[in-house]
């Protein structure tokens, strides 16, 4: 019990951004010598770890690399929430790459806490084998969430892996044992792209070989499946596409996970967080355990029909790449509805967190479980994967053809090849995936810039550049965020984004 209360202060903290030495205890941390003395405490502690998930995948987390590129456009008056990221005016004081940066280096830190603690326990000889499996299965899992917290890490503040220049790309700093120190020459440095990337891939090969957990759909833990899912993300963000193209597949032919062709289950299934093609879900218990909401693209204070407040709204290019009468995700994700503030008119609205009635008392908060890896990212991922491959568009096209069998009522199947391929798959990953993080990296993976459109109305869009007229080119050096001002003051071996100045 105690070292859970530690745990829960020091993840406060983390949040709080409020220490920028990556190697520095809490101030109510313990040395690791006086923890992890027994299963027990092991499993507290990796519940509290499991616990956070909620945070680092909601919110700002999500939505923040999204309002970078052209799924949204701000309406006006639109209060310029989140506006830094929206137009382009970020520094290294931002607050939200501060949270970023220093929230998911502070789970690393635990991470790395448990790890230790979990092989000084296995290293003991002291063990049942059923209690030696259940610390191997807990080691197993601080080294997957060691490793999805660095690749998120990557996503916000480094640039495209490319494995021909990856060891000439700055990376972000590898720590991997909890050795606080006030000394600033010790602090770690950035190392490359590749040095980082090897972390994360040595951490999901240890995650893989230890964790014995069977898949199963929304899973509140990391089993096996979840590993192979992050395996295949990487795998594809690395340009590795025989690995994720393997990965994906593997998932997809367990048949664990099916992928739903009825609108009304897959609408409920983004109300009530329960479909069954998530392979991992981020556990929130109720009203007082809940993750960040997605207020911004709705905000009904009252509850009312008809009194929305959506600061942000779908740009019209995305909106017109959905059949609107014959893809569930249309009317899942979307609604058509009559604005009177901020402005006045009629606006579609994302609507896909609505909020769980299960985590509120009377008004939406907005909050929905998230839906870290659902089994359609992987027959992307796959898709993507073999038109990368040499004489493989009939297989990338039956992977594109079998979601939209599912999605799109009475779709008919079409061989795709070459550009309008990637075309194809590039346009039906924001069909898929609108409003859930991706498109700052894919437009990374691609190498591809963007400009917004003209928007669903172009009189009720905040004009000006880099609000409605907005184009950025290809590996912009502002698809990176910076990193802190508090980090590069405190740590004199890390280095800055080019694109930003230590203010």
């Amino acid at each position: 019990m105690k070292n859970t209360k530690i745990f829960l202060a020091s993840l406060l903290a983390v949040f709080a951004a409020t220490s920028c030495n990556l190697d520095k205890y809490p101030d109510t941390a313990i040395n690791t010598d006086e923890a992890m003395e027994s299963v027990a405490d092991c499993q507290a502690f990796r519940n509290g770890l499991y616990s956070g998930m909620k945070y680092c995948f909601t919110g700002a987390f999500v939505y923040a690399p999204d309002l970078q590129t052209d799924l949204y456009h701000a309406v006006k008056n639109f209060g310029n929430f989140q506006g830094a990221f929206y137009h382009y005016s970020v520094t290294a004081s931002e607050s939200m790459a501060n949270t970023a940066w220093f929230g998911l280096y502070g789970y690393i830190g635990n991470a790395n806490f448990l790890i230790e603690g979990t092989q000084k326990l296995l290293a003991s000889g002291k063990l049942t084998s059923s209690d030696e499996a259940l610390v191997q299965q807990y080691y197993g899992e601080a080294c997957y969430i060691r490793a999805h917290m660095y690749f998120n890490l990557t996503q916000y503040f480094c640039e495209d892996y490319d494995p021909g220049t990856a060891a000439d790309k700055m990376g972000i700093p590898v720590v991997t044992k909890y050795e606080p120190t006030g000394d600033a020459s010790k602090y770690p440095e950035r190392g490359t792209l590749a040095a980082t990337y090897e972390q994360i891939t040595d951490d999901l090969a240890e995650a893989e070989k230890y964790i014995t957990t069977a898949g199963s759909q929304n899973s509140a833990y990391v089993t096996k499946d979840v590993v192979a899912a992050l395996q295949a993300r990487v795998a594809l963000t690395m340009h590795d596409y025989d690995t994720a193209f393997k990965k994906a597949k593997e998932l997809i032919d367990k048949g664990t996970y099916t992928l739903v062709s009825d609108q009304k289950t897959y609408a409920d299934g983004w109300l009530n967080d329960n479909l069954p093609e998530t392979i991992w879900q981020a556990a929130m218990t109720g009203p007082s355990d809940t993750g960040n909401a997605f207020s911004y693209f709705i905000y009904n204070t009252s509850g009312v029909e008809g009194e929305d407040n959506p600061q942000y709204v779908p740009e019209d290019w995305a909106l017109a790449l959905y059949d609107k009468t014959n893809d569930i995700r249309y009317a899942s994700y979307f609604d058509t509805r009559e604005i009177t503030t901020p402005v006045v008119g009629r606006l579609t609205l994302l609507v896909k967190y609505p909020g769980n009635p299960k985590l509120y008392a009377a008004v939406t908060n907005y909050v929905n479980q998230p839906k870290i890896f659902r089994i359609s990212e992987m027959y992307l991922i796959a898709a993507e994967a073999a038109a990368n491959k040499a004489g493989q568009d009939g297989v990338a096209s039956y992977y594109i053809n079998e979601l939209r069998s599912k999605r799109i009522a009475n779709w008919t199947d079409q061989d795709y090849s070459g550009v309008e391929l990637m075309k194809q798959i590039r346009e039906e990953r924001v069909r898929e995936l609108f409003g859930e993080g991706h498109r700052m990296n894919d437009l990374k993976r691609w190498h591809m810039g963007f400009s917004r459109s003209a928007g669903q109305d172009p009189e009720l869009v905040q004009p000006g550049a880099n609000y409605a007229s907005c184009t950025r080119p290809a590996d912009d050096p502002y698809f990176l965020w910076p990193i802190p001002t508090d980090e590069i003051q405190a740590n004199p071996h890390i280095q800055q984004n080019p694109a930003y100045t230590n203010k």
